[in-house]
């Protein structure tokens, strides 16, 4: 089995989830059993993954493992469910309901986003005012938690329930002097016939990772998604596993040289000291392969695998079939993606092209994003710059564009760069470090870039949709040449783990 260790899967999520689901398709595709493994506790996962097209048993959650309800089949719960005394006055409301005793707010029932009336949780008030306690209630049907709070309006104590009631989980929590909430203790009730006691949320979920390995046979796959959050507790296991650490990221930090800058400080430990504990390191390009070996000596094995393989073949959309001048950019919004030079230069495209247009699917911070749409605004380029957003699935957009353009300075894959070629859509990009140059020939799906040269970038693109036949060659160049994203390729990359 392969256990694909990660945090949480979100309604909008980054790259890493978007590469674990892709993943699982693939093992699905192959008829090999592979879960994601997350540690958050979330009363709306099971909705999640449905977004997603994800099933119950590709799915393994930390307190859906110890409430035993990993595949619980529940119903919907209401306000009705709730059995407030008959004398409660309950108002109404789309989002959230007011509950009251007379004139005293006794608490408020919040619903569940995208649902009619399903209840997320319920926040009750002391006399004065003040929430005292929120009440957590799973999408499929049952009081999840119970979280408790102070006067100063921290948490101190939650506790977390089995569909039948039965406590399995208590977490307590200590005051910080910057006034936040610190886990102190955990305790796992009467598992296995006794309680077991951890100090903090990462010893936890590595003796979670080691009983789900256990359940299996042991000996299973688990691969460490998310470094910051899987890379402890999957170095810590103590029962038999193979252990891979997967690099989603430039192993050097943004802002220092990516090819001789110091290693990023979470990956230090796990490349150098505690080498001997990982089977391996995987990455998703030879050319960070290559540069990482250097780095570490060679103290772990390096592993290439494609992290955006081609699963399905679309079908065909010709250049005047798509939306003339049609531009997207698909990822986070931020400045290591270069957005802001991204709608600066394409204010000098549009005064070329005055058709094209710049589509933008991505999230970011409000304050980046507020910020992006102030620099539209102010470029007078409202009508032909478009937030879109967090988007699934994005096959119409694509279908849709004739260029996808990428002006970020940093990358570990441009997941975004493979799905555009799988749909025809010839990319122009910066040549960053690490992955454009490992799906983009020039003249052939594409045109890199050399980082940050705006004039090329932009003198490119305008001669790419002022020549039609040219934009057309290069899409039949996309669909023609994906033979390095194939799935059987990949697959033969994976099988590299289950011979060690």
């Amino acid at each position: 089995m392969y256990f694909f260790v990660n945090q949480y899967l979100l309604s909008s999520n980054s790259s890493v989830e978007h590469a674990e689901m892709k993943r699982l398709d693939l093992f699905k595709h192959h008829a090999t059993p592979a879960k994601l493994v997350t540690r958050d506790f979330d009363p709306m996962l099971h909705e999640t993954i449905k977004k997603f097209g994800l099933t119950d048993d590709q799915l393994a959650n930390m307190y859906d493992f110890f409430a035993g309800t990993i595949d619980y089949q529940g119903h919907q719960f209401h306000t009705a469910d709730l059995q407030f005394p008959i004398d409660y006055q309950v108002g109404t409301g789309n989002n959230y309901r007011e509950v009251k005793d007379g004139d005293r707010l006794v608490c408020e029932v919040h619903f569940a986003a995208g649902t009619i009336g399903q209840v997320n949780h319920v926040d009750y008030f002391d006399i004065a005012g003040n929430m005292t306690l929120r009440q957590y209630y799973d999408i499929r049907g049952f009081k999840a938690a119970d979280e408790f709070f102070g006067e100063d309006g921290q948490m101190y104590y939650s506790r977390y329930y089995r569909p039948n009631g039965q406590v399995y989980l208590e977490r307590y929590f200590v005051k910080s002097v910057e006034n936040t909430s610190i886990n102190s203790l955990n305790v796992l009730r009467a598992y296995h016939g006794r309680d077991h006691f951890f100090d903090n949320l990462d010893d936890l979920f590595t003796f979670f990772l080691d009983e789900l390995n256990k359940e299996n046979g042991e000996n299973n796959i688990f691969v460490a998604d998310r470094p910051a959050i899987a890379i402890q507790p999957v170095q810590k296991m103590s029962s038999a596993a193979k252990k891979f650490l997967w690099l989603p990221i430039n192993q050097v930090n943004d802002g220092q040289d990516l090819l001789t800058g110091p290693l990023n400080p979470m990956l230090v430990e796990p490349l150098t000291i505690a080498a001997a504990k990982w089977d391996g390191v995987i990455v998703m390009t030879a050319a960070q392969a290559k540069v990482l070996k250097r780095q570490i000596n060679n103290a772990v094995p390096i592993f290439v695998i494609n992290g955006a393989p081609v699963l399905k073949e679309y079908q065909r959309i010709l250049e005047t079939d798509r939306i003339h001048g049609q531009l997207i950019y698909v990822g986070r919004l931020g400045e290591d993606k270069q957005i802001s030079q991204l709608i600066r230069m394409f204010t000098q495209i549009h005064q070329q092209v005055p058709a094209s247009k710049l589509t933008l699917y991505g999230y970011g911070t409000a304050e980046d994003v507020n910020r992006y749409k102030k620099q539209v605004k102010d470029s007078g380029l409202e009508q032909s710059v478009a937030f879109a957003g967090y988007q699934v699935p994005l096959a119409k957009a694509y279908d849709q564009a004739q260029l996808l353009v990428d002006a970020s300075r940093i990358d570990a894959q441009p997941l975004a760069m493979a799905e555009a070629l799988n749909h025809g859509v010839p990319v122009v990009s910066y040549d960053y470090l690490y992955g454009p140059a490992a799906m983009v020939t020039s003249g052939e799906n594409g045109e890199l870039i050399p980082l940050n040269n705006q004039k090329q970038f932009v003198q490119t693109v305008i001669r790419l949709l002022q020549t039609p036949t040219e934009l057309q060659h290069l899409s039949d160049g996309a669909y023609d040449h994906l033979s390095e994203l194939a799935e059987e390729k990949t697959w033969q990359q994976w099988q590299q783990l289950s011979s060690i």
